[in-house]
């Protein structure tokens, strides 16, 4: 791993005390290919990683089998469900899957407990990332709870189009459900109304934006 990738992600450990240099200098780098399993629910956690490059997308499945996204994990981040478990020896409530070729490194747990002694810069690192990371899923959670599905679905467009309202999201209703967390058929009717009022235009696996402003102040207005 370039020394300058792990310097300008981890800026906070590179520059830490000699014992998390040292730490860091010996750990693990993994590499694993697009869409593989990084863990699953019931699997105990053994490791801890730092994502260096890719993408790692953390989610659930419902007893009806639905699925719903949690949170990704990108690169100068730790996964939040990881550092739980790796702390209290819990588990894995959740699954998580690689979105793009990911590179890691990777502590095992005996190497993780004895930095967390031995290391403050390392120790401080894990436990600011993780309140940090907390907040962010606790976000999610309300925003899954609380924000009506069609703001949800019309902040989902605008946010995978940019500005670039001509080019069409490529993604099948299911995939737009998972990131929203609900059915696809709850995303198929919703979408189908905005198409219906010249909003989107729907094809096979993609959805074109028509009227982008209308669809802003879908997102803007009143609850």
């Amino acid at each position: 791993m370039p020394e300058t990738t792990w310097h300008s992600l981890f800026p906070t450990l590179a520059a830490g005390d000699l014992a998390t240099r040292a730490l860091i200098a010996d750990a693990k780098t993994v590499e694993v290919a697009s869409g593989q399993p990084v863990f699953h629910a019931g699997a105990s956690c053994s490791n801890y990683v730092l994502v260096v490059a890719g993408s790692i997308r953390v989610q659930v499945i419902g007893q009806d089998g639905r699925e719903a996204l949690l949170y990704r994990v990108l690169p100068g981040e730790a996964c939040v469900l990881t550092t739980c478990c790796i702390l209290s020896g819990d588990d894995y409530p959740a699954a998580a899957y690689t979105e793009s070729p990911v590179t890691a490194v990777s502590l095992s747990k005996p190497v993780f407990d004895r930095a967390l002694e031995e290391a403050p810069t390392f120790r401080r690192f894990v436990f600011t990332n993780l309140g940090a990371r907390m907040t962010q899923v606790i976000a999610r959670m309300e925003e899954l709870a609380f924000r009506p599905i069609d703001r949800r679905l019309v902040d989902f467009l605008l946010l995978h189009t940019g500005q670039r309202a001509a080019s069409p999201i490529t993604a099948t209703h299911q995939d737009i459900a998972v990131e929203l967390g609900t059915a696809r058929e709850v995303v198929s009717r919703h979408l189908k109304r905005l198409e219906t009022a010249g909003l989107v235009r729907l094809a096979r696996g993609s959805v074109e934006i028509l009227d982008r402003g209308a669809l802003t102040r879908i997102g803007c207005g009143p609850l």
